[in-house]
């Protein structure tokens, strides 16, 4: 079964585990592969999903510095062909003009045989970018070349702590998203009201509601977070002082807070009849925290795949 109709059926799960492209230092493309391999021995999910990072000024000095990597749709291509398993494709689609861009997607048709998209917007509303919005690319996409020989599957970001959130994914969701993905999740409280109102505003539109994949991800230093919250990750207070506090076991910590959160959703959707279906994103931030990402995934799966056995949400 293909990734897109796994993510249309509702209550079917959906789990994707999310890594960086590598650096040159990381070792070749093929080498890199072998890790994916060695993840799919030890868990089952139903793609990669490759993101593309830009540093914006808006964000302040990286806390990590960032070093060149391998083109994006190089790396899927390869774990396509040579893994066995669909890639997603990240763009950011505000730094290149609407011709770039065009030519940019077609090409990943192509020459990478890719698929499956994530389009990702800017840093900042407030700043005005060359090229278009996600809105402006995912209409093209549906309208002009879906209709004919290309078939591309396109996902979008979910950003709970973002005003009208829930009405900006109603609107990407009648341009064609399918699917969204979260910011890393280190706190409920927000992505519990947002699953909650485009529940609502979905039903009073009439209009099925789009999975939203949450995203999970383990720390290991104290560089991690401040790597995190550089990324726009929401750290509460209390619980960045938690995992400051059990430094020598932060990692083990991160993984507990991320199985309270996933719990936490979950059993909200239950007792207030959320019917969005959501699924699991799964990242490992820094290259070295690896194997906790394949815990973290591992521990997350078991309890997200009970709920779907047994939840009639999607029924």
């Amino acid at each position: 079964m293909r990734f897109r109709d796994k993510v249309r059926k509702s209550k079917r799960p959906v789990v994707v585990y999310e890594i960086l492209p590598p650096r040159e230092k990381d070792g070749t493309l093929n080498s890199y592969a072998e890790k994916i391999s060695s993840l799919l021995s030890q868990t089952h999910i139903d793609a990669i999903n490759i993101p593309e990072v830009h540093d914006e000024g808006g964000r302040g000095e990286r806390p990590v510095k960032n070093l060149e990597r391998a083109e994006a749709r190089e790396f899927g291509r390869l774990l396509q062909d040579n893994v066995g398993i669909e890639a997603i494709v990240n763009r950011v689609t505000v730094h290149d003009e609407i011709k770039q861009q065009k030519e940019w997607i077609k090409q990943t048709f192509y020459d990478y045989d890719i698929e499956n998209l994530i389009l990702v917007g800017g840093e900042s509303s407030k700043i005005k970018y060359l090229g278009p919005s996600v809105n402006q690319t995912s209409e093209f996409i549906t309208r002009d070349l879906n209709t004919g020989r290309f078939d591309f599957f396109c996902g979008g970001i979910a950003i709970p702590s973002r005003k009208i959130e829930s009405e900006r994914l109603l609107r990407k969701g009648s341009n064609g998203i399918e699917f969204f993905t979260t910011q890393v999740l280190y706190d409920s409280d927000k992505i519990k009201k947002l699953l909650k109102h485009y529940d609502s505003i979905c039903k009073e539109n009439r209009v099925l509601p789009r999975r939203i994949l949450l995203s999970f991800a383990p720390v290991s230093s104290i560089k991690n977070i401040e790597f995190l919250k550089w990324l726009g990750v929401e750290i509460p207070d209390s619980t960045e002082k938690d995992l400051i506090n059990k430094e020598t076991e932060i990692t083990q910590e991160s993984l507990k807070i991320a199985t309270n959160i996933l719990k936490e959703i979950l059993a909200n959707n239950e007792k207030l009849g959320v019917t969005v279906p959501i699924g699991l994103n799964v990242e490992h931030i820094m290259s070295y925290n690896f194997q906790y990402s394949i815990n973290m995934l591992q521990e997350l799966s078991k309890i997200y795949r009970e709920f779907c056995i047994k939840t009639s949400l999607y029924d």
